[in-house]
């Protein structure tokens, strides 16, 4: 077998060969003597091996999920029903001169033959590269090396992150994930949900332009295997494998990681023929933890009620409690139309009993710890939203009942919550309606009297949306042009919106500090072929202490 310099230049300091430092050294790439020797015969190359990339995830302080997965149909001998060896290595230094941790585990089909190692003891706010190592018999390969870095802890001078959210593989090209790699001063990024569609290829929903962009299986997922195979053909994608490699993700679950329009009892895209929605949900939960960089919940448990719990926390040190929810599956209740009198039943709820009081229990002790900024992640719009053309309070003026205007009861609690506690620190982290739009939070924008459009009195929080990777807001472009026109008319009607744009993906870069937090909305305007285009849309400011959004300023 023919080794390339490349595999060689990764492989030696894996196995005790002296590096050298050289001046020009790359981001990704040790630079070593080439005089040194191997023992070709054994050695596969990565892209053979690590077919699927390498990711890390769920940051702590003082610890880091390292991800990776091999794909054993490509190595010599190895059966779907052996096991193999992987280990990991994880060093401050990019030649590995210095290990700092090091661990191996076995795999095999019961995981699809990922890997994920929790790795603890790390130092706080500390840059690490890390990679993995394949052996099967005598047969060895390296993988990429990743950059990832952990939480900041004590004081915190200022932390930048990006969010994006909606990545459909079959409407078009990862421009934006390509765009989120090149940033080299975000300390992690989130995902707030819809990292992969459930659709088939042939589904109404996908850019007809695209057929070469398909996925696997060829129709929609509804079993394990066709959730595995989903997910595996997403992290082929170069450009999200680069961004992986990069930065530590932090992610949350929408609907399309299970099926479109999720509840905790069904959806309306699971259907009359394929099974029972209970196996499916389960089977989209175990692919989703075996293939994503993310910390279970349920450690080594094997009870399923524990692993569906995928809503936590993390502690950025004085500056920031981020909270990342689930408001799709966990807890809840079915989507009911306007009319319907039962969604304004006082205990519909769109969280859970169980989620609503840990996120005040997170919000209170934050709150009572003075900790700067409360982050909320999560999937689906807590603003109100109508559209004109009816008196303005008419109930049925609101027309996505999958948001959080579909559980007024649930806004209601929780926003009843901030102002009891005088809590006026929170921002909501949003994506699932592939758009970008910003907006202050309070109980009734259309009541003058609790809400002054113009000075902001009765705001009470903030709201940020991400534009999406792919997906687009309406899928036939004329009809699109339209709709955005007429949405950007509807904000006459509803003052607390500050910001929209439905006519573009991208992501949203945060920088937070002790004094603001600011937010720029970065566009990328064409997802139909590869490309570096790239604006910044608009930027907004939130000044700590004041629940509302002070300053927006556009950059067109």
């Amino acid at each position: 077998m023919k080794i390339s310099r490349r595999l060689f230049l990764k492989a030696a300091p894996a196995y005790g060969l002296m590096p050298f430092i050289t001046s020009n050294a790359s981001h990704d790439k040790p630079s070593i003597s080439p005089t040194l020797s191997l023992n070709k015969k054994n050695w596969l190359p990565e892209d053979t091996v690590f077919q699927h990339g390498i990711a890390s995830g769920d940051p702590l302080a003082d610890a880091i999920i390292l991800w990776t997965r091999v794909t054993p149909i490509n190595i010599k001998n190895i059966t779907e029903r052996d096991s193999v060896l992987v280990k990991y290595e994880i060093s401050t230094d990019i030649n590995f001169s210095t290990i700092e941790q090091s661990g191996d585990l076995f795999t095999n089909r019961d995981r699809d033959f990922t890997v994920k190692f929790d790795v603890t003891g790390l130092a706080s706010q500390q840059i690490y590269y890390y990679r993995f190592i394949f052996q099967y018999e005598n047969y060895y390969s390296i993988s990429d090396i990743g950059r990832t870095k952990t939480l900041p802890s004590g004081h915190v001078k200022q932390v930048t992150m990006a969010m994006t959210s909606c990545s459909h593989y079959g409407y078009g090209y990862f421009n934006v994930y390509a765009r989120m790699a090149e940033m080299k001063d975000i300390d992690f990024f989130l995902h707030l949900g819809d990292y992969l569609y459930e659709y088939g290829n042939y589904d109404h929903y996908r850019n007809p332009l695209l057929w070469q962009r398909k996925v696997l299986p060829n129709h929609e997922m509804v079993t394990l295997e066709d959730y595995r195979l989903r997910h595996a053909t997403y992290k082929t994608d170069k450009d999200l494998q680069r961004l992986h490699k990069t930065h530590p993700m932090i992610a949350i679950w929408d609907d399309h990681e299970f099926t479109n329009d999720a509840w905790r009892h069904g959806a309306q895209n699971h259907n009359r023929g394929e099974g029972n929605w209970q196996d499916r949900a389960k089977a989209a939960v175990q692919a989703y933890y075996e293939w994503m960089p993310i910390r279970e919940p349920s450690g080594n448990s094997e009870d399923p009620s524990l692993r569906e719990k995928s809503y936590r926390q993390f502690r950025l040190g004085d500056l920031i409690n981020l909270t990342m929810l689930d408001t799709r599956y966990i807890g809840r209740d079915k989507q009911l139309d306007f009319s319907d009198p039962e969604l304004y039943r006082e205990q519909r709820t769109l969280l859970g009993a169980e989620q609503e009081a840990w996120l005040e229990n997170q919000l209170l002790s934050s709150h009572h710890e003075n900790v700067c900024w409360n982050l909320i992640g999560q999937q689906v719009q807590v603003m109100q939203y109508k559209l004109p053309g009816r008196p303005i309070d008419f109930k049925t003026n609101f027309v996505n009942n999958d948001s959080w205007d579909g559980y007024p009861a649930a806004r209601r609690r929780l926003l009843n919550f901030i102002q009891r506690e005088r809590i006026n620190n929170i921002i909501f982290l949003t994506g699932d309606v592939h758009s970008s739009w910003a907006a202050d939070i309070t109980p009734d924008p259309y009541n003058i009297f609790k809400f002054n459009p113009i000075t902001q009195e009765g705001a009470m929080a903030v709201e940020l949306v991400t534009p999406s990777v792919t997906s687009p807001y309406i899928p036939i472009p004329g009809v699109q042009q339209i709709v955005g026109d007429i949405y950007q008319l509807s904000r006459l009607f509803n003052p607390h919106i500050r910001y929209l744009d439905t006519k573009n993906r991208g992501f949203v870069k945060i920088t937070i500090n002790h004094q603001e937090v600011r937010s720029d909305w970065y566009h990328v305007p064409f997802v139909g072929f590869k490309n570096r285009f790239i604006r910044r849309g608009h930027r907004t400011i939130i000044e700590s202490g004041i629940a509302k959004i002070r300053n927006v300023k556009s950059f067109k």
